[in-house]
C-alpha cells in the first residue's frame, strides 16, 4: 500500500518500451556488457515506466564510467529518494548534480552531463526530509527561480515551502513527550507500518515486507522497489514490558500484498486493505476456530467503489465507520468520509467529514480514540510540517469535527507520519515514521505523552478467566447497559479468545449492569452485576475480573491477598519487599512482587479457588539488610474476597530479636528436653537461617524465679545448649549458633506480678513464661 506517490518524474521524449523484455538476466547483461548509451537509454526507459531498483543498478554502473556526471549522480538521487525515501543516501547524489543543470537536458543524450533543473527541487526535498529547514527553502526556491511556469513541480516547491514554515514554527516549541523506535523485535531492514495498537497496549498488529522464512514469498518480489509483498503480522508485549517475535496472521498469501487498516476492540476482525480488484479496496478478516479465516471483501458498495479505499477504522462503540476514498465530490485528493450504524445494522450513507478534516491535498488513516469524539488522523497538506503529519480534532456539541490540530514536534517530522494510535488513556501512542534513527524505509515508533490523554471518559476494563485453565468458549458475551444515562443503550461485548479481556466506554457518575450470557448453546443472564462510575473529568477505570465455570456455566467469586509490610522496630511501612506466595499444598508458586512505596501490595486473582476450600499459603518476605522470612497462612476461604496478610520484617543487624514468625520455646519445671512445641519453633530457625546463611544468632535461655541462683544459672544453660544441639542435627553449623543461660536475671513476670495471682493455674502460666529460650541476631 503505496500511500505517497511520486510528485516528481522524469520527462520523456522517447517513444515507450515495454518493460517486460527486462528481467534479471538482461539487466545483468546490460550491467557487464552494455555500452553507455545503451545504459542511459534503458536506465530512462526503467525510470519513466517506475522500474526504480533496476534503474538503479545501471545507474550505478553509469557511475563507475563518470563519477562527477551531474545527470547520473541526478538519476541516483532521484531513485533513492522516490524508490525509499532515502535522503541520507539521495543527498550527497543531488548535491553533485546541482552543480551542473540545464533547463534544456535530454535524460536520452549520452553526452548530456548536466542535471534537469528539477535537481534543485529534488535537494530541497532530502533536506527538507532530514530537517534542514534553511536549505530545504534555499533550493525550494532556486528550483522556482530556474525552473519553468508549466512544471509540474512548481505547485509542490510552494506547497513545501509553506510546510517549511509550520516545521519552523513547531521546531521553536517542540511538546514534552517521549518517542522511541520500539525496537528489532518489530522493525527490521525492510517497512514496517501501518501499527494498529490494542486498547490495553497489550498487542501490536502492523504490516511488514519482510521476507518469509520459507522462501515462499520470493516469487512475489516487486521488481521495481525489490520488496516482498506485504503482510500482518502481531507482537505481544512480554512481562517486562519488551515486545515479543511477531507472528504472521493465518489469511495471508505469500504472492499478494495484505497490510493493516484496525482492529476491533475484541481483536476478533481485523481490517485489511488489498488491491485485488483493481483499485484497491477494504476487506476483512474474523477470527474463529482459533485462527483468523481467509479475507472477505467488504461488500458495501457505499464504501468500496470503483475508486481507490485506503482506509476504514470503526469507533469503538461500533456506532460510526470511517473510511477513506478518492472518490469523486471530495475536496481534493484522498478524504475521510463517515457512515452511521443504522438499526439493522448496516451502514448509512457515506458523509464527508468536512473542511475541518479534509483539505485539498491528502487526508489519511483515521483512528477514533476510546472516547468516540477524538479524531487522529494524517494531512500532506499546506498545516504540515513536511509530507504527511499527525493531526487531531474534536467531536463538538452539534456532532461535528472542530478544527484539527497538528501535534507538533517531535511527534511529527518533516517526513511522512502516518497511522497513528493510541491506548484507552490517550498518554501512549504508536505511527509509522521514516527518521535518521530507523532500521528500514519505514519504522513503527512508540510515543509517551502528557498532554492527549482523554478526559471526561471511564472505560470498563474487565477479564474473563476460565476456571482449570480451559479455553474461553467463544461465544460467551456480556451485555452492558447503563441505567441512568440520559440516552440509555445495550452494547453486547465479546472478550477477546486470547485472553478473555473486554474493554468499553463508559460515561461518567452513571451506574451501569453487565450480563453474562451464552449466545448459541448456553444459559443466558447466568450472572449479572451493577456498578457506578466515578464523578469525575478525569480518565477513570471501572476493572472486573470474573472467574467462569464452564461445566456448570456460572461464575465464581474471586479472591485476591492484600498486606502491608512494617519495620518490627518503627514500624515504617517498608517498599521494594519481594514478596513471594506459594500454594503449600500444590507446590505452586502463585505470585512474586514487590511491594509499592507505601509498604502495600496486591495480589491478582487467586485463580480456581472458591469459598470453602481449605488454603495453606507460604508467604516469604525478602529485602536487602532485613531478615528472610517465611509465614505460614493456613485458612478457610468464606464471603470475604480479600484475604489480608500484614506481617513484619526485622532488620539484620546485632542485637535484633529473630522471634518475628518464631516463638520462645518453653520447657517443664526443672527440665530442658525439648517439647514437641518447641521443636516446631525450633523448625522456623532452621529454616531461618537457611535462608540467611549469614547471619549468628544468640540462645539466651531462662528459669523461673524458684530454686537457688546458682542451679537456674547452670539449668537455663542446659536448656540452651539443648535447643542448639537441635538446631545444628538439623544441618546449621555449629559455630553459627551460641548458647548462654541467663537463669532468674531477665523474668517475663516478675514474683510480685505471681504472688498477685489469685489462683494457682495462674501462677503456674506466669512460672510457665520465664522458662524459656529467646533468639537474637548477634551478627
Amino acid at each position: 500500500m503505496k500511500l505517497c506517490k511520486s510528485t516528481t518524474v522524469l520527462i520523456f521524449l522517447f517513444p515507450f518500451l515495454s518493460f517486460s523484455q527486462y528481467d534479471e538476466n538482461r539487466v545483468s547483461e546490460l550491467i557487464n556488457k552494455g555500452s553507455e548509451s545503451e545504459l542511459v537509454m534503458e536506465s530512462s526507459i526503467m525510470i519513466q515506466e517506475g522500474y526504480l531498483y533496476q534503474a538503479g543498478q545501471l545507474v550505478d554502473k553509469l557511475l563507475q564510467m563518470n563519477p562527477a556526471s551531474s545527470n547520473y549522480n541526478y538519476r541516483r538521487g532521484f531513485i533513492y529518494f522516490e524508490m525509499s525515501t532515502d535522503f541520507v543516501k539521495a543527498m550527497p547524489y543531488l548535491e553533485k548534480a546541482v552543480l551542473k543543470t540545464d533547463k534544456k537536458y535530454d535524460p536520452f543524450n549520452t553526452k548530456e552531463l548536466a542535471a534537469p533543473v528539477d535537481a534543485f527541487f529534488e535537494l530541497g526535498k532530502c533536506y527538507h526530509a532530514a530537517g534542514n529547514i534553511n536549505k530545504a527553502e534555499e533550493f525550494y526556491n532556486k528550483f522556482l527561480e530556474s525552473s519553468i511556469a508549466k512544471s509540474n513541480n512548481v505547485f509542490f516547491a510552494k506547497l513545501y515551502l509553506e510546510q517549511c514554515k509550520v516545521a519552523r514554527t513547531e521546531f521553536a516549541s517542540p511538546k514534552n513527550v517521549y518517542l522511541k523506535n520500539i525496537g528489532s523485535a518489530v522493525n527490521t531492514e525492510n517497512p514496517e507500518f501501518s501499527p494498529v495498537i490494542s486498547l490495553d497496549g497489550s498487542a501490536l498488529y502492523y504490516t511488514s515486507r519482510r521476507k518469509w522464512a520459507n522462501g515462499a514469498s520470493d516469487k512475489g518480489l516487486d521488481s521495481r522497489y525489490n520488496l516482498y509483498p506485504e503482510d500482518i503480522y502481531v507482537s505481544y508485549r512480554d512481562f517486562d514490558s519488551t515486545w515479543m517475535q511477531p507472528v504472521k496472521l493465518e489469511f495471508c498469501d505469500p504472492l499478494q500484498n495484505e497490510a493493516t487498516l484496525a482492529v476491533s476492540p475484541d481483536e476478533r476482525r481485523v481490517y485489511v486493505y488489498q488491491d485485488t480488484k483493481g483499485n484497491g479496496d477494504i476487506f476483512y478478516s474474523d477470527f474463529s476456530t482459533n485462527k483468523f479465516q481467509k479475507v472477505t471483501h467488504l461488500d458495501d458498495k457505499k464504501i468500496n467503489t470503483n475508486d481507490w479505499e485506503t482506509h476504514v477504522t470503526v469507533s469503538p462503540d461500533g456506532q460510526m465507520l470511517y473510511f477513506v476514498s478518492n472518490r469523486k465530490g471530495g475536496m481534493g485528493g484522498r478524504d475521510i468520509y463517515y457512515c452511521l450504524k443504522q438499526k439493522d445494522s448496516t451502514w448509512g450513507n457515506p458523509v464527508n467529514a468536512g473542511p475541518n478534516i479534509n483539505g485539498p491535498m491528502d487526508d489519511e488513516s483515521p483512528f477514533v480514540s476510546i472516547d468516540n469524539g477524538t479524531l487522529y488522523f494524517s494531512s500532506n497538506g499546506n498545516k504540515s510540517m513536511g509530507g504527511f503529519d499527525i493531526f487531531m480534532s474534536k467531536l463538538d456539541s452539534k456532532g461535528q469535527w472542530g478544527p484539527a490540530m497538528n501535534l507538533g514536534s517531535p511527534i511529527n517530522s518533516t517526513c511522512d507520519d502516518l497511522f497513528y494510535t493510541t491506548t484507552t488513556d490517550g498518554l501512549t501512542g504508536y505511527l509509522t515514521s521514516i527518521r535518521v534513527d530507523g532500521k528500514g524505509e519505514k519504522d513503527i515508533y512508540e510515543i509517551k505523552n502528557n498532554y492527549l490523554g482523554v478526559k471526561n471518559i471511564a472505560v470498563f476494563k474487565g477479564q474473563i478467566n476460565v476456571i482449570g485453565g480451559k479455553p474461553l468458549p467463544d461465544d460467551v458475551y456480556v451485555n452492558l447497559k447503563c441505567v441512568d444515562c440520559q440516552n440509555p443503550y445495550d452494547r453486547k461485548l465479546f472478550p477477546r479468545i486470547r485472553d478473555g479481556v473486554l474493554m468499553n466506554s463508559l460515561e461518567p457518575c452513571k451506574e451501569y449492569e453487565i450480563t453474562f450470557s451464552y449466545e448459541k448453546n448456553g444459559k443466558k443472564n447466568f450472572y449479572s452485576e451493577k456498578f457506578k462510575t466515578d464523578c469525575t473529568k478525569e480518565y477513570s477505570e471501572v476493572y472486573r475480573e470474573f472467574w467462569l465455570d464452564i461445566d456448570k456455566q456460572m461464575i465464581v467469586k474471586p479472591y485476591y491477598i492484600v498486606g502491608t509490610i512494617t519495620d518490627s522496630k518503627t514500624n515504617a511501612k517498608l517498599a521494594g519487599v519481594s514478596i513471594n506466595l506459594i500454594n503449600k499444598k500444590t507446590g505452586e508458586k502463585l505470585y512474586q512482587l514487590p511491594t509499592n512505596t507505601a509498604g502495600s501490595y496486591k495480589t491478582d486473582t487467586l485463580g480456581g479457588m472458591k469459598k470453602g476450600d481449605n488454603v495453606e499459603f507460604a508467604l516469604t518476605l525478602e529485602k536487602t539488610g532485613y531478615i528472610t522470612m517465611t509465614y505460614d497462612v493456613p485458612m478457610t476461604l468464606g464471603d470475604n474476597s480479600e484475604i489480608r496478610i500484614d506481617r513484619s520484617l526485622a532488620k539484620n543487624e546485632a542485637g535484633t530479636d529473630i522471634g518475628l514468625n518464631v516463638n520462645p520455646i518453653y520447657f517443664d519445671y526443672n527440665k530442658w528436653d525439648i517439647r514437641p512445641d518447641a521443636a516446631k519453633e525450633l523448625d522456623k530457625i532452621v529454616e531461618i537461617m537457611k535462608k540467611n546463611p549469614n547471619i549468628k544468632i544468640e540462645l539466651g535461655s531462662h528459669t523461673d524465679s524458684r530454686g537457688k541462683d546458682d542451679y537456674n544459672i547452670k539449668l537455663s544453660d542446659q536448656r540452651a545448649k539443648a535447643s542448639a544441639r537441635y538446631i545444628v542435627s538439623k544441618g546449621i553449623a555449629a559455630g553459627r549458633i551460641t548458647g548462654k543461660g541467663y537463669g532468674e536475671t531477665k523474668l517475663k513476670v516478675s514474683d510480685e506480678q505471681i504472688n498477685n495471682m489469685p489462683k494457682w493455674d495462674e501462677k503456674e502460666k506466669g512460672h510457665q513464661l520465664n522458662r524459656r529460650t529467646e533468639f537474637i541476631i548477634v551478627k
